[in-house]
């Protein structure tokens, strides 16, 4: 029952929802520029690695923070995960994550990929707390473009409408995904582009973000 817990408690760790979300996005987006057969499996597995290991130092770096303000919804208060337990899957997602990179989309894509999880580390252990939390969103995302354009062929390179698009998907998901913590990140004093803009000035953004993306949609579509 003890190793069921902690692999339940390890599943939820990779921020799950989000994690799986970025698998399919990740997939289905490489399915619809063209990709078939098992390069869609590299793509998923590749993924996978770097979202779980992104969860996963996540958790391991707030893990105090969680515990001392008993954020029930937590692993490491809701199933009593250790710390230390997430290294080794840290350990193992990353270097599954380097050649699966590369096999799903060659040097370029792969590289792209593997920067992309690094913007994201970054914010984990540097950027999360600061008012420049926004930016490893807006860099993995636009990064994550170039990894699904190029695991369908070299020659395929993302317009900038798209690059503008993941732009703006990213910073949005990162005020949604900060917005239900803001007060308690607040009184944590854990800064954060939400936690210093405030409610009301964060939805303001999210919604010209909004207008953004759907303008950019709208340009690539015409141009279609």
């Amino acid at each position: 029952m003890r190793i069921r817990t902690q692999l339940v408690a390890l599943v939820k760790a990779t921020h799950f929802p989000q994690a799986l979300a970025m698998v399919l996005l990740s997939v289905v987006a490489s399915a619809l520029f063209g990709q078939r057969g098992i390069q869609l499996l590299f793509v998923a597995i590749a993924t996978a690695a770097g979202q779980a290991s992104i969860g996963w130092v996540n958790d391991y770096v707030d893990a105090k923070t969680d515990i001392t303000f008993n954020r029930a919804n937590k692993p490491s208060v809701r199933y009593s995960l250790e710390p230390e337990a997430l290294k080794g899957p840290i350990f193992t997602a990353l270097i599954v994550l380097v050649p699966f990179s590369f096999l799903a989309a060659g040097w370029i894509g792969g590289s792209a990929h593997i920067l992309a999880v690094a913007s994201a580390q970054i914010y984990n252990l540097y950027l999360s707390r600061t008012v420049w939390s926004w930016l490893p969103y807006a860099v993995s995302f636009s990064l994550l473009t170039v990894f699904i354009s190029q695991s369908v062929s070299i020659d395929l390179w993302p317009s900038w409408q798209i690059v503008g698009m993941a732009v703006c998907v990213g910073v949005g998901a990162h005020i949604l995904n900060a917005l239900p913590d803001r007060d308690l990140d607040s009184r944590a004093q854990l800064g954060g582009l939400v936690v210093s803009l405030g409610k009301t000035k964060s939805v303001l953004v999210f919604a010209v973000i909004v207008v953004v993306l759907l303008a950019l949609l709208t340009w690539q579509l015409l141009l279609s």
